[in-house]
């Protein structure tokens, strides 16, 4: 039920109605007295029903008098009782020296330190910044509250005044100081010592200092650490101790020497700032508690006469009888009043002036609201049946005891006092007036509505001094700011805790005009709201308590119960949204309420007249943030939770706009005004909190120096196109939001997620990484222990890293379930999806607008971007009913729009920045949160997914082909300058193609399939290899040897049947000529080069990369080999590591490279079957038993040693070792062995460990069979061409060179490293895949190569050649016989082909001259390769008959 606000409900006349006395009139005027004051309130008359106010004036003033005196006896008070309202102030406490109010002393102050507006919040604004307060104490037992903001390196205790500060030393670190430091967990007294807990941000910690027993002891959160010291020395002169501390830079923390209550007090610990008299919080409580009683009491009767439909009756029967009443109540008013109840007196008689008249009503409304009521239509005067007008909180004279002017006269004798105490001693507004709030929030939050607590605040604004109504609700608000941030999640208190109760009444209390009018123009409105915004997060040793049970995928303990721990995350989440809830509201009641700004308003930021609060309240928090992202933070920001509450409530506000700018296209969304935004130039330009942010192409000074925004730029970007618009639009939802609001909103919305929120989304992705790590790890430990000797396992050195192991990861479950139970609440994945899919449509169209020339028209330019725009919506769209085009189709003609084009032919190199010269600067504008939104919601999607059971769904994910879309054109956008981005947008389509409903939707749109794909091969030859390679295995997938689809051409439409049409593409460009003109046929010969180009930098990067990672496999093997306890413990589990992982990254560019060799690209390049030839003879020599294979068999054997006698060895282990068991290669002691005589028996264990992953991980079989696999499409593609016979010439010669050269390979090392590899127990490999028919025809290869081998050497091919050549047929780089000759077109020197390419491929120069030079540059020297063909025939015709008598002679 909706709760009526004053001025926009039914305002006091309505919460004040008076048909209340329906209920009342039973009791009697004494019965509801007494039960409102809780005594015996005797009137004159007994039988009276009318009320003499002043009589019950008097009496309450005695009655008040007599509470200080009975409160003055029983704390045995030094000053007799006054009977005023006010008793004297206590004397000086024993054992104290200094003034009453405490403060810190800015006099003591080493370093800089700024100050809140009460002087109680400090930050460091220097190195190592210290103080103390103003108070001193020498003997008794004393402390004070400091509370953590900022969970950083702090020194909280006591010291002397001898105690020296300094930019390097401060409390602790001298004798007679005492302090402590929950960052490094220590105790410090010149020395520091282990104690206590990590402190968090929000953390209280008490400092207890007991000078009686000489011991001081520390207090989290109300829990004693223990006793920090026991021996302070006490009673010597000079020794009386002060609240000290010190902070590192811009570390903060709040103090509380008593001014407050605690919020934690501790029995027998007094306070340094002396509380109110107990006299004083007698009579405040008092007060208190009567108001509580009657606004209970008159909401009550208000609900039942109103769930009872009174009203109306009521008001009819109080026609003709309104005059009476309400001079009645102006006579009855008492004598003694302010100015505030003469002003009600005034109004009071006005409105008894003409009571048959609608003017008497209208004199009333005007004087309630000139008393701050308002007078709202829904409660306006109304008309009788008898046709007289009343006011609508007019009392019956003959049947009322208490008429609505009862029930505020009655408030203002409690209220006119209460007021007084509470300006003069805040305290009091703690507390006795905060405790009554709480309790009527909590009674409403039951009853479903805040009847109560609203009628006590509209009875205060009608009663208190605007000043005293100003401090008195600014104190509460503050202290309710500080409440929600040091408030923790208690679990026996759920879900009414972490700050929900304190935040609840912060929203009810700004419900009311008046009061968020109030706190927008106050000086502290930002802190303040910045305080209701912040949440307490929990310390490690708490969310023990919050999930005391924990479980994760394969846990296998039996403590573990996965139904507890989502048990114990509903109620958590139960609690946060209570809270997100509320913090909604306040950002709701902010965007209602027009900002008026004081002159002592707190926001730095200029504001216009149309602004609302919350728009204000944002430009301040960016302001103080703006540079959250430098490597050194500067001091004064915001706590990172406030951040993240206000972006999700941002996010709430915007869903409205969001999802009608992407379903409708209409909106103030609809058009982002990018260039304003993200562009903006001029003198203001530097002082927006954008200019900061990191941007896609560079920092924002380089880019409007060199990259300048065109005209057409300036336009704002529409994020859905016409071609896009459905046929019918829904209604638009209802908001408070104005259009011009809306995009600064936005943009603020994401300048928050870049300073806080992204990187708690990217924390949670690196946590699921480490639990899924930690998780194997523990299995793997299980199984070592389960497996190992009874020796072993005595020793207790597994027990003792399983035992670290689990609690690691026990430590890291509970973390990451706590963040995805805040992050990945049902709403707030609903709110982000709607973002980052809003922002994907938009950047695919910034990235899409064509660049204004000067030659073209702007019309023409827009035009463009127009056809651009729906040439890419088509390709978009096209899914079942767009043209599939073939396999072997081109780049660039199966990309329909000038994105596409520009990425197939972009790449890393500077020379091809011109091609996206057509395309718009823009993009390079665009901060890079904006890509960090959508890559971080599909990532956290995609692990959300894999934990669901249908992860593997072939349903499409809502929005995935605006995502898709985005994602290709971006790829490889060489306007992306920021290398951060590009492989987070690698990574992301990795993670999404392991999906096959991402797959599919990706498969139905081939203009950008062919886009991404052409994006890889270039990306791949990078600096961003890894991730790039990453994403290509995905594509691959199952495409290997040991898999069913090895050898089976792939489906077409499929991603690998279009990779495989782009490598095929790169083997058929022509030769194009550079002094051609300009044609369509010439654009396409150069397009085509281009990506010839790429696929020859791709295969070249490929080669270098595979040769890096086995040469460095290599190298470490030997270097384990011959480690022999040489090196520590430490260096040989890196090395160990490093093994592993030159082992996979060999295994997996093999498998890229297994899938490259069957095209023509690859095989019809004597380049590429050069380097194929050196990779396998090197390969196969390492990895088989050749003559550099025993080390590595060694390193197995010794690796799979600790599990010997075991049953758990596996066919794959045994496999591994292949027939090298038997090579008979005997080596130096196994590393194993010497590591155990060398180090201590844990160090022997540890490098056990390690030994035993890396044989896991090693395996010859995973490296082998992408060999086998290449071997076999080698073997394919001779067959094929011998088959086709001449129709495919060309293909047959190429295939036919590379089994030459295989044969020429083939001597007796190199056929028995093949037969090793036949031998190789494949079906225990790879036990799912039936490999028969793939070994067959292997066995026939190693027969074709056998019976080459034998006819190769009996011919006179096999005879050497002379060993004179003449100077001018070898090659002057590798002293070779050239077999294709050609001349360099700058130095005019002959090389051959095979060389030059190869050189070319790295550096495109004459490596004689450094001249620039192309592949198409190269002349053929046909008469020279004519004589070396001539001179070889000559030398074999001449070596026949020796060959001929040698073979007789054998």
């Amino acid at each position: 039920m909706g709760v009526p606000l004053p001025g926009e409900g039914v305002g006091i006349a309505g919460l004040l109605s008076a048909d209340m006395h329906h209920n009342i009139t039973t009791q009697g005027s004494s019965k509801v007295l007494n039960q409102i004051f809780e005594a015996d309130v005797q009137l004159q008359d007994a039988g009276q029903e009318e009320i003499d106010y002043q009589h019950v004036d008097t009496w309450l003033q005695q009655h008040v008098a007599e509470l200080q005196r009975s409160a003055a006896v029983q704390t045995q008070a030094s000053d007799a009782a006054s009977s005023s309202a006010a008793a004297a102030l206590p004397a000086q406490p024993p054992g104290r020296l200094g003034p009453a109010d405490v403060v810190v002393d800015r006099g003591s102050v080493c370093g800089q330190f700024s100050y809140s507006s009460d002087g109680m919040t400090i930050e460091s604004l220097g190195n190592f910044s210290s103080c103390r307060a103003n108070v001193a104490v020498f003997k008794g037992k004393w402390m004070y509250e400091c509370t953590v903001l900022t969970p950083g390196i702090q020194q909280i205790g006591w010291a002397t005044i001898h105690c020296p500060f300094t930019a390097e030393e401060g409390v602790g670190d001298a004798s007679d100081s005492y302090a402590v430091d929950g960052k490094r967990q220590r105790k410090w007294s010149v020395k520091p010592q282990p104690y206590g807990e990590p402190w968090v941000q929000g953390d209280v910690m008490g400092c207890a200092l007991d000078l009686d027993a000489g011991s001081l002891t520390f207090y989290r959160n109300g829990t004693s650490m223990g006793v920090a010291y026991d021996r302070i020395r006490t009673m010597q002169p000079s020794l009386a101790y002060f609240p000290a501390v010190s902070l590192s830079h811009t570390e903060r923390c709040c103090l509380n020497f008593g001014g407050k209550p605690f919020v934690y007090p501790v029995e027998g610990y007094q306070p340094l700032h002396a509380p109110p008299a107990a006299a004083d919080q007698a009579v405040a409580s008092y007060y208190c508690s009567c108001l509580g009683r009657l606004v209970r009491l008159a909401a009550e009767q208000q609900g039942s006469s109103s769930s009872s439909g009174g009203s109306s009756s009521m008001l009819d029967a109080a026609a003709g009888t309104a005059a009476a009443a309400v001079q009645d109540a102006a006579l009855h008013f008492p004598a003694s009043s302010n100015k505030v109840q003469d002003d009600m007196q005034r109004g009071l008689a006005a409105a008894a002036a003409a009571p048959a008249s609608p003017s008497a009503a209208v004199a009333a409304a005007a004087a309630a609201e000139r008393l701050g009521l308002g007078y709202p239509t829904s409660c306006s005067p109304r008309q009788s049946r008898s046709g007289s007008w009343c006011p609508p909180y007019a009392a019956s004279a003959t049947s009322a005891v208490l008429s609505s002017a009862d029930v505020v006269l009655l408030a203002a004798m409690l209220l006119e006092p209460l007021e007084q105490q509470l300006v003069l001693q805040p305290y009091l507004v703690h507390s006795a007036l905060l405790p009554l709030l709480l309790e009527l929030q909590q009674e409403g939050e039951v009853a479903g509505q805040q009847r109560p607590l609203q009628l006590l605040l509209q009875l205060a604004l009608v009663v208190w001094q605007q000043q005293g109504f100003t401090h008195i609700v600014m104190t509460l608000l503050q202290n309710l700011a500080y409440r929600c941030q040091v408030s923790p999640l208690l679990a026996q208190e759920f879900p009414n805790t972490a700050g929900f109760p304190y935040l609840a009444l912060a929203v009810s209390l700004l419900r009311c005009p008046a009061v968020m009018r109030l706190l927008a123009g106050h000086g502290d409105f930002c802190p303040v709201l910045e305080g209701l915004l912040a949440r307490k997060s929990p310390s490690p040793k708490d969310l023990q308590v919050l999930l005391p049970h924990v479980w994760w995928p394969g846990c296998k303990d039996e403590t573990a119960s996965e139904e507890r721990l989502r048990a114990s995350v509903s109620v958590i989440t139960a609690t946060l949204s209570k809270v997100e809830q509320c913090q909604a509201e306040l950002m709701e009641l902010l965007l209602a309420t027009p900002f008026q700004p004081s002159s002592s308003s707190s926001g730095s930021a200029a504001t216009d007249d149309d602004d609302c609060a919350l728009l204000v309240f944002l430009r301040f928090l960016l302001q103080k943030n703006r540079s959250a992202l430098r490597d050194v933070p500067p001091p004064g920001l915001s706590e990172p939770t406030v951040i993240m509450s206000t972006f999700f409530g941002l996010l709430q506000l915007l869903q409205p706009a969001l999802r009608a700018a992407q379903e409708q296209g209409s909106g103030p969304l609809a058009a982002f005004p990018a260039a304003e935004l993200l562009a903006g130039s001029g003198p203001s330009a530097e002082a927006q909190p954008v200019f900061d942010v990191p941007r896609l192409g560079g920092t924002i000074s380089h880019l409007a120096r060199e990259h300048p925004t065109s005209q057409l730029e300036q336009q704002p970007v529409q994020v859905l196109q016409q071609q896009q618009l459905g046929s019918s639009s829904g209604a638009a939802e209802a908001t408070l939001l104005k259009d011009a609001w809306v995009p600064e909103l936005l943009n603020s919305c994401m300048l928050l997620y870049a300073w806080r929120v992204g990187f708690s989304y990217k924390m949670i992705h690196s946590l699921s990484s480490s639990v899924a790590s930690s998780s194997a790890t523990l299995d793997e430990l299980d199984r070592m222990i389960a497996e190992s000797s009874e020796a072993l396992q005595s020793s207790s050195w597994l027990l003792g890293t399983r035992k670290v192991y689990r609690e690691e990861l026990t430590r890291d479950v509970r973390l990451l379930t706590l963040l995805r139970a805040a992050f990945f609440s049902p709403a707030k994945q609903q709110a982000l999806s709607t973002l980052s899919r809003y922002l994907a449509m938009l950047l695919t169209n910034v990235a899409d607008i064509p660049a204004a020339q000067p030659t073209q028209p702007v019309a023409a330019a827009a035009a463009a971007a127009a056809a651009a725009a729906a040439a890419r919506e088509g390709a978009a769209a096209g899914g079942a009913t767009a043209h599939q085009p073939a396999a072997g189709s081109s780049i660039t003609a199966g990309s329909a729009s000038a994105a596409a084009a520009a990425a197939a032919g972009s790449s890393t190199s500077s020379g091809d920045e011109d091609d996206q010269s057509h395309l718009s600067n823009l993009l390079r504008y665009v901060p890079v949160v904006y890509v960090e939104v959508v890559v971080d919601y599909l990532t956290a999607l995609r692990r959300l997914d894999e934990q669901q059971p249908g992860a593997c769904s072939t349903a499409q994910p809502a929005g995935a082909r605006a995502y898709v879309t985005w994602l290709c054109g971006c790829l490889n956008d060489a306007r992306i300058a920021n290398p951060d981005v590009q492989e987070s947008l690698l990574q992301v389509v990795g993670l999404l193609l392991d999906h096959p409903g991402w797959r599919s939707v990706l498969e139905e749109q081939p203009g950008h399939a062919h886009q991404l794909l052409a994006a890889l091969l270039v990306t791949f030859d990078s600096r961003l290899w890894h991730p790039a390679s990453g994403v290509l295995l995905k594509v691959i997938k199952d495409c290997g040897f040991g898999h069913a689809a090895f050898g089976v051409q792939p489906p077409h439409g499929s991603l690998q049947r279009l990779l495989l049409g782009l490598l095929e593409e790169g083997s058929t460009a022509p030769a194009s000529d550079p002094t051609a003109a300009a044609s369509p046929a010439a654009d396409d010969a150069e397009a085509a080069e281009a990506a010839a180009a790429h696929v020859r930098g791709f295969l070249n990067k490929l080669f270098n990369t595979l040769n890096w990672t086995l040469t460095e496999f290599s190298v470490s093997v030997d270097d384990l080999h011959n480690l022999r306890g040489r090196r520590s413990i430490l260096e040989a589990q890196n090395q160990y590591r490093r093994t592993g992982l030159m082992f996979e990254l060999s295994v997996n560019f093999l498998r890229i490279l297994e899938f490259t060799v069957p095209t023509h690209a690859f095989l019809g390049s004597s380049v590429n079957r050069t380097r194929l030839r050196e990779l396998l003879q090197f390969a196969l020599s390492h990895f088989t038993n050749g003559p550099d294979a025993h080390r590595l068999n060694e390193l197995l054997q010794a690796s799979q040693a600790p599990a010997a006698g075991s049953s758990g060895g596996g066919a794959a282990a045994a496999a591994a070792g292949g027939a090298a068991a038997g090579s008979g290669a005997a080596g130096p002691p196994r590393a194993g062995a010497a590591l155990a005589a060398a180090v201590p028996a844990y160090a022997a264990s540890a490098m056990r460990f390690e030994s035993s992953s890396l044989s896991e991980r090693v395996q010859k079989p995973v490296l082998l069979a992408p060999l086998m696999g290449i071997l076999l499409a080698i073997w394919n593609a001779h067959s094929s061409a011998a088959a086709a016979g001449g129709s495919s010439a060309a293909a047959a010669g190429a295939e036919a060179d590379v089994l030459d050269e295989l044969v020429q390979m083939a001597d007796e090392r190199f056929m028995s490293s093949l037969q090793f590899m036949q031998d190789v127990d494949w079906s225990a490999a790879f036990p799912s895949t039936p490999l028969s028919p793939s070994l067959r025809a292997f066995g026939q290869l190693l027969d074709a190569l056998a019976a080459a081998r034998a006819a190769h050497d009996s011919s006179a091919a096999a005879a050497p050649l002379p060993e004179e050549v003449p100077d001018e047929f070898t090659d002057p780089i590798t002293m070779d016989i050239m077999r294709e000759p050609v001349r360099l077109p700058d130095s005019q020197i002959v090389v051959d082909r095979s060389t030059i390419e190869r050189h070319l491929l790295s550096s495109e120069t004459d490596p004689f001259s450094r001249a620039p030079l192309k592949l198409q540059q190269l002349q053929p020297d046909e008469q020279l390769k004519a004589r070396i063909q001539q001179w070889l025939a000559q030398c074999r015709q001449q070596q026949q008959p020796a060959a001929a008598a040698a073979a007789a002679d054998s």
